[in-house]
């Protein structure tokens, strides 16, 4: 995740997001060798907007854990809130566009992909912060994740009318959305026990908005151009949980700093409901329908970071950042069914699957990402103009098959690392009012931030 995910989703590349329907819901027909396969398509395009809020941040390329001297400290690094010395009022804003391939093959090229673009923009952050001696004291809301993704892909082959296909010649049609909202609501205090030595926590409330809705269908020659639906997932979940931030920083000279961070991911339940839809041999539908509760964890971030003053208007920062992603999937069923056995059931979803190897078919590996960034003031009479640039690197985090199989490559394909750049300049006025604007980019994602800071 980042300032990124994708945006990572930096890109938590992540998402934000194959995932959910694990629990079998299909007949022990050759259609159940697909169902299964097609629960497990909504978290390959998920990214997370893990970055740090503030344009200021993701101009340095996300590599704030040992600087955090604005009011997004109080996610950034808690312990940073103590550095203020002025109350402030912070205002964030934030543009992203998604980009994500989905397959979108036919018969001839079966392996054809094809490139879908979402656009989110929203207020990210709302802070107030108030320094009271050695204490400080900050109330804000942060939007964790704000994610949304649709796309609408044709399919090819008839397997209600040919059960017996062979994988590769076959794939259902697919239309999907998916709206995603994670926002905190977090009240930090910080404290230094000693002179450059702070520490903070962050306790957060954090609400999910979870909509998401897939629709497999066959449609093409056979058909006459009909779209015959195969499968459906539905899900439109609310769910509050309590997650927290921990940090410190310690300043053993002016012209060094170092400090390390811990942001732990909610865990949240999310409901869906399930429709099958099956053809017999007279031509009548049947539809099938079960209710299932899922885990929707969002990772876990360990930060540590250290900035260098080799001048009083240049500074150096360096964060190493790792983020949990396999804590998506943890709960989940990531086998699939390509070496499983079916075991009859008296009632829907009419069958269970038993993993003959035990091998996780499935797999999501953590990240670790570096993140660099260089802030050189300029002096305008009143006025100070501070530019700023950074790189980070996004490790893949696209959650990916083992199986040799051309159908599952297909859905689930190794994704590949990124590179982010990131560029920005602000104004700030007697101290008092700071305007900053930050762009990131990488191959999937564009990012435009625009910051306001009142202090008073």
């Amino acid at each position: 995740m980042t300032p990124s995910h994708s945006n990572r989703i930096s890109r938590l590349s992540a998402a934000v997001l194959v995932f959910l329907f694990c629990a079998g819901a299909g007949r022990v027909e050759a259609q159940s060798f697909w169902r299964k396969n097609d629960r497990n398509t909504f978290i390959r395009n998920i990214q997370f907007n893990f970055n740090i809020p503030s344009a200021r941040a993701v101009g340095l390329g996300g590599a704030f854990v040992a600087i955090a001297d604005d009011a997004t400290a109080g996610m950034a690094n808690p312990a940073g809130l103590t550095i203020l010395t002025k109350p402030e009022i912070s205002v964030h804003y934030k543009l992203n566009r998604f980009s994500h391939e989905e397959q979108a093959g036919v018969v001839e090229q079966p392996n054809l992909r094809r490139t879908f673009h979402n656009d989110v923009g929203s207020q990210s952050y709302l802070s107030l912060v108030y320094p009271y001696g050695k204490f400080s004291f900050s109330a804000y809301r942060q939007e964790l994740i704000n994610f949304e993704s649709s796309f609408n892909a044709p399919g090819f082959g008839d397997v209600f009318r040919e059960r017996d296909l062979d994988p590769a010649q076959f794939e259902f049609g697919n239309q999907t959305a998916s709206d995603i909202q994670v926002n905190n609501w977090g009240m930090a205090l910080a404290y230094e026990p000693l002179p450059g030595l702070s520490v903070g926590l962050s306790s957060i409330i954090s609400t999910l908005e979870f909509r998401f809705s897939e629709e497999l269908f066959q449609e093409g020659p056979v058909l006459e151009g009909k779209r015959e639906k195969a499968f459906s997932v539905t899900s439109e979940s609310r769910d509050t949980r309590y997650s927290m931030n921990l940090g410190i920083k310690y300043e053993p000279e002016s012209w060094l700093s170092v400090g390390a961070v811990y942001r732990s991911g909610p865990r949240f339940r999310i409901a869906n409901t399930i429709e099958d839809f099956d053809v017999d041999q007279t031509g009548k539908i049947t539809i099938l329908q079960a209710q299932q509760d899922v885990v929707f964890k969002v990772p876990d971030v360990y930060g540590v970071g250290a900035a260098f003053r080799p001048l009083d208007n240049l500074t150096l920062s360096l964060d190493v950042v790792r983020v949990e992603y396999s804590d998506l999937i943890r709960e989940l069923d990531r086998n699939l069914n390509e070496d499983d056995v079916a075991v009859p059931l008296d009632e829907f979803p009419y069958a269970r699957y038993v993993d003959r190897d035990g091998i996780e078919d499935l797999l999501l590996k953590d990240g670790t990402e570096l993140h660099f960034g260089v802030e050189y003031y300029l002096l305008l009479d009143q006025w100070i103009l501070p530019v700023r640039a950074g790189i980070f690197t996004d490790p893949s985090h696209a959650v990916y098959t083992t199986v040799e199989d051309q159908a599952f490559q297909r859905l689930f394909p190794r994704g590949g690392n990124e590179v982010h750049f990131t560029f920005g300049f602000g104004f700030v006025l007697q101290n008092k009012i700071q305007l900053d604007t930050a762009v990131n980019f990488s191959r999937s994602v564009l990012e435009v931030l625009l910051s306001a800071v009142f202090r008073f």
